[in-house]
């Protein structure tokens, strides 16, 4: 016989309103995880979604996302930093592949590891107290905890700037250059699957408003340097992000990082607006970034500020993650990947958008 009594609830004296409403406010529990019953990450995002802070709201994202895929929204991601280095870039190739992507509005830097990988080249793990001067004796770049060979980068630069020789001399946007970036690579021997080729299979348009800071730009401008040349125009870049808000309908974005992608991609609603365009906001947005909101800066600011501005919908669904890309985006995608194929969803293959402009 167990003996210890637990003493009483102290009394406490409510109106019949007040007492309603500590009912409807005390009403959804935060549920223990229980890790003996995970059984793959499908359970873990459960989880997380019954428990609290950014569990919490990894689980609301994922679980956002997945609604949305089974409607007609036309899904954009914005994506900055070192994501592709990192880890992330087959994640990316196959949310493209299965057609989880519509669109990408990314940093630079993005694609030259993309073609360094692409080109049989790897990222290679490091500490992080490296002698930095020895690094460079080496030609050795750091990321962090990352390395990669400069002579292999240089690679990168070489191939970018034959890709601009080879096409014919005029102005391009960022998307069309990086369509014929996505084109040449599907038709180079021995070369790796990467996202531009991917992208440029499944007719998905790549923007890069920064393009010309990047191994891109030093390809083009080497080219330019021997030839007239291929050149980016940042304003045709404009017009063609704002045409394609004005034609896809519906639609959301996911930010992982933020940067100038990401108000590149919220703002193309306002571009879209001034140019002319009739064109919805976006309805809804996840975010994934260790960014602080109160400094004032692009990245960290939420979602729902961007309200104030006219580029989300009054009413829009969003889910802000403060967390770190390399754990938070393979939740994120490994919760949708889960039944993707079950869902048949088609790709909105907006590149052919541009076809006849």
């Amino acid at each position: 016989m167990k003996l210890n009594i637990i003493p009483e609830m102290p009394s406490l004296n409510l109106s019949n309103e007040q007492v309603l409403k500590k009912k409807e406010l005390l009403k959804n529990e935060v549920k223990q995880i229980k890790l003996i019953d995970t059984k793959g990450i499908v359970d873990l995002i459960n989880a997380f979604s019954d428990a609290s802070f950014e569990a919490r709201n990894i689980g609301r994202a994922a679980k956002l996302y997945h609604k949305k895929l089974r409607t007609d929204t036309s899904i954009m991601w914005s994506l900055s930093g070192s994501l592709f280095s990192a880890g992330l870039r087959q994640i990316t190739i196959d949310a493209i592949r299965k057609n989880c992507v519509d669109a990408l509005v990314c940093t630079g830097a993005l694609f030259e590891q993309d073609m360094l990988e692409a080109l049989g080249h790897k990222h290679y793990k490091c500490d992080v107290d490296l002698d930095d001067s020895e690094l460079q004796e080496l030609m050795i770049d750091r990321v962090y905890d990352h390395l990669l060979d400069e002579i292999a980068l240089r690679q990168v630069d070489l191939t970018f700037k034959e890709i601009s020789k080879q096409i014919p001399d005029g102005n391009y946007s960022s998307r069309k250059f990086m369509r014929y970036c996505g084109e040449w690579l599907a038709n180079a021997d021995n070369v790796e699957d990467s996202v531009m080729q991917a992208a440029f299979e499944k007719k998905i348009p790549i923007f890069i408003p920064a393009i010309n800071d990047c191994s891109i730009g030093i390809g083009i401008a080497l080219n330019q340097k021997e030839n007239s040349g291929a050149t980016i125009d940042s304003i045709k870049d404009l017009r063609e992000i704002a045409l394609m808000k004005s034609e896809c309908g519906n639609s959301g974005i996911i930010v992982v990082g933020g940067g100038v992608p990401k108000n590149y991609s919220q703002d193309s609603v306002i571009m879209a607006e001034m140019l002319g365009y009739e064109v919805e906001k976006h309805n809804f947005a996840i975010q994934i970034s260790t960014a602080d909101m109160r400094d004032g800066g692009l990245s960290g600011s939420t979602l729902k500020e961007a309200i104030s501005w006219g580029k989300n919908d009054k009413q829009i669904e969003d889910v802000m993650v403060w967390g770190e890309a390399t754990v938070f985006f393979p939740l994120l995608i490994g919760y949708i990947f889960n039944d993707i194929d079950k869902l048949n969803r088609k790709g909105k293959e907006l590149n052919n958008i541009f076809r006849a402009k």
